[in-house]
Order: C-alpha cells, then sequence, then structure tokens
C-alpha cells in the first residue's frame, strides 16, 4: 500500500505554490522549460524507478549476477518493446502511454480509497488538458501525428472537466473525502490551471510522485544502503543511454533540438513506465 505522509504533501504544496508565484514574474518558453524538465526528471524521477532492481530481489530469488543480469535483460526487454511499438504506431502509443500512465500515478492514493484514486489518476493527466488544451496538443504533436495529438488533448479536456465536476461534488457532499489526498488532488488542479503543462508535470512527476513511491520502496527494502546504490548506478546507466539517444536523433533531425528532448524524456518515460508499474503492483500487493 502507498503511505501518504504529512511532509510529502507539504513539499509538494510548498513547491508548487513558489512555483506559482515565480511564474507570474514571466513565462518561460519550451526551451526554457525542457531544460529545467531534463535536470528535474534525471535528479528526482529517474531514482524511484531506479530501484526496481532492489524491488525484484525482494519478490524473486536472483541469485548472483546471472540472476540479476537475467531480470535486467527481460526489463530492459520490455522498454524497448515500447519504444519499438511507439516507432511503429506513435498515435496508438500515445494513448496507451495515456492510459497506463493515469493508472500507475492513480497508486500515488492507493490508501486513499477507490473514489480519490481514480480522481487522482484522471487528475494527473487530465488536468492540463483541460486548462491548457492547445498546448498539450501542440507537446503532444511531437511526439505522435498531429491527429493523434489533438485527438488526445481533446479527449483528456473533456476527462479532465468530467473528473473536476465528480472531484468538487465528492468533497463538497461527502466530508469523509476531505482528506490529504483530496488536498493534493485540489493543489494538481490549482497548478496544472497556473503552470505551463511541462512545469506542471515537473511539480506532480518529481515533487510528489517519485518521492513518495522513492520514500514507500526505500523503506520497505531490507537493505536500503544497497537499494540506494542500486538506484544511483541505474540511474547513471539510464542517463547514459539517453545521451545516446539523444545524440543520434539530433545527427538525423539537428534543427528539431525541441523535438529531440521531448522524445527522449517522454518515450524513455513510457518505455520504463511499463515493467516498473508491473513490479510496482507486485510489490504492493505483496506489502499489502
Amino acid at each position: 500500500m502507498t503511505v501518504q505522509k504529512t511532509w510529502q504533501t507539504w513539499l509538494f504544496a510548498s513547491v508548487a505554490f513558489l512555483t506559482a508565484v515565480v511564474s507570474l514574474v514571466g513565462q518561460t518558453d519550451l526551451t526554457m522549460q525542457l531544460f529545467i524538465l531534463a535536470p528535474a526528471v534525471t535528479i528526482l524521477g529517474l531514482p524511484h524507478g531506479a530501484l526496481d532492481l532492489s524491488i525484484a530481489q525482494a519478490l524473486w530469488p536472483l541469485d548472483g549476477w546471472r540472476g540479476k543480469l537475467r531480470f535486467v535483460f527481460l526489463y530492459v526487454g520490455v522498454a524497448l518493446l515500447v519504444i519499438i511499438a511507439w516507432i511503429l504506431l506513435p498515435g496508438p502509443a500515445l494513448f496507451a502511454f495515456l492510459i497506463y500512465s493515469a493508472f500507475h500515478f492513480s497508486g500515488d492514493w492507493d490508501g486513499a480509497g477507490a473514489t480519490l484514486r481514480l480522481s487522482g489518476g484522471a487528475a494527473t493527466i487530465g488536468a492540463p488538458a483541460l486548462f491548457q488544451t492547445d498546448e498539450v496538443a501542440a507537446l503532444f504533436s511531437h511526439l505522435a501525428p498531429e491527429s493523434a495529438a489533438n485527438s488526445a488533448a481533446i479527449l483528456l479536456a473533456v476527462i479532465g472537466g468530467i473528473f473536476l465536476s465528480i472531484f468538487v461534488a465528492t468533497i463538497i457532499l461527502w466530508p469523509q473525502f476531505r482528506t490529504r489526498a483530496a488536498s493534493e488532488q485540489g493543489i494538481i488542479w490549482i497548478t496544472a490551471a497556473c503552470l505551463s503543462p511541462l512545469i506542471y508535470f515537473v511539480i506532480y512527476f518529481c515533487i510528489l510522485h517519485s518521492i513518495r513511491h522513492f520514500n514507500n520502496a526505500m523503506t520497505s527494502l531490507e537493505d536500503p544502503r544497497q537499494g540506494l546504490r542500486l538506484a544511483i548506478l541505474l540511474s547513471a546507466v539510464t542517463v547514459f543511454a539517453g545521451l545516446i539517444g539523444f545524440i543520434v536523433l539530433q545527427g538525423s533531425e539537428p534543427e528539431l533540438l525541441e523535438q529531440s528532448i521531448l522524445r527522449i524524456i517522454f518515450i524513455g518515460l513510457a518505455a520504463l513506465t511499463v515493467p516498473h508499474m508491473i513490479l510496482v503492483e507486485r510489490f504492493q500487493r505483496k506489502l499489502s
């Protein structure tokens, strides 16, 4: 079960508020947003997924380096299949990514009940599109054909509007749902309305989701220090692989810097999320 701690909520709220205040000074362009996104995901986002080898060791007997190597090959193989699927079918891959991301992110409120878990998953991906549909569509167009990008953004905006209405009605009509989870989701809606989609994603993914998951995993591992060492090592390997991918993309399309960065970050996250999500779901069932 995902453990929600008070300090995580306050950290998320504080960073969201400070970022919103800073944004009043002036809006950053896409290039600046990407240069904020890339290091934030690298430093705060990747380590929580890099604990997956340690999580796998807690689930299965990965005896010796051969067992670990077999797991790594399987994990990377699943990720590569996702990347291949995105190359061959970018439109369907975008829709699939959004669906399983909402399901995965809803786990941040696993202990809050089905209603808030469902509304939370919808908020994480639907809130930015509801308030800034055109900007979300423009970002998606770097990842998939324009028709699919526009359709995805509009669909997310509709879903966002529906679930915002459900969320507001729920916390008004049923006081028992006015919990810390509801406060976090309220912050998500407000942050998505005030900030650009990419900056919103940095705040949610790096400050709430990644830190919460990392903290939960570390406190559940038998040897947290070994888990931390592995997380640092695997994060470094992932960054190196991302840099190679970026160099390849820039070599083929040197004028499309922004598109290359977006593709490396989000297609990379899409690929890593599938095996990561499978592991996390099994690990949480074991801890329940």
